[in-house]
């Protein structure tokens, strides 16, 4: 554990409540990540022990995972933001091999089994994130407006998109990322990656975070659990 200060100032804490995201920071050093890539890919070529589906909540049986996912540059900006009650729900990771389809343009909250729908997530960067093998894009301030989801076209890894008559996305930013870096964004920041283009692999570890009041109504596992990764569970 460090003992470095992560707590955002109030400049941050404004910039989120207008824009939606923050980031990119660094959690570690590309060379650090780039250590950890070979075992991260041997986690993603095994079963997990109580379902599935690979790149779900590998935090829940390999310390690393729940390493990088309760990382205190993560958990502490975290908690400046939605205060000092936090609990991990969900681990994903984002696998985009060359030739994977396009995410389409969407808000989270429309998938999640939570109500009310207050999260906060981390995207780390386990490879490079670039234009050229599609990294993340979001729009700032699209967390204001609820965005309608309707039926994804066959070319999309989603089965459900934003609906493009209501999205803007004039203004959206490419947040390019080294090894390493992650950005936090909130539930209805829109968000979308296009198809990967290149001959570069993109892995990307999603971490969702949400506070005690919010109730899971289905898990993703068995033995899935909430852990309380600051503070305490006061509900």
């Amino acid at each position: 554990m460090s003992n470095m200060n992560y707590q955002l100032s109030a400049e941050e804490t404004n910039q989120f409540r207008q824009q939606g995201y923050l980031g990119p920071y660094t959690l570690c050093s590309p060379k650090e990540m780039l250590n950890m890539q070979p075992e991260i890919v041997e986690i993603l070529e095994t079963d997990a022990p109580d379902h599935r589906n690979r790149v779900h909540n590998r935090h829940l049986d390999f310390p690393l995972i729940y390493k990088l996912a309760t990382h205190p540059s993560i958990v502490d900006r975290m908690a400046s933001l939605y205060g000092p009650d936090l609990l991990l729900w969900r681990t994903n990771f984002f696998v985009k091999e060359p030739g994977a389809k396009e995410i389409p343009w969407h808000q989270d909250f429309n998938y999640w089994p939570l109500e009310p729908p207050i999260i906060i997530s981390a995207w780390i960067a386990i490879d490079s994130a670039t234009l050229e093998n599609s990294c993340l894009q979001i729009v700032p301030g699209s967390h204001r407006k609820v965005i309608p989801h309707v039926k994804a076209t066959s070319d999309m890894a989603f089965g459900q998109m934003g609906d493009l008559d209501f999205i803007d996305t004039t203004n959206y930013v490419n947040l390019e990322m080294q090894p390493g870096e992650f950005v936090l964004f909130n539930e209805r920041t829109l968000h979308h990656s296009e198809a990967n283009r290149s001959d570069k692999r993109r892995i990307g570890l999603a971490v969702r975070v949400i506070i005690p009041i919010v109730k899971v109504f289905n898990w993703d596992s068995p033995k899935h659990e909430l852990i309380v990764i600051h503070g305490e569970d006061r509900v």
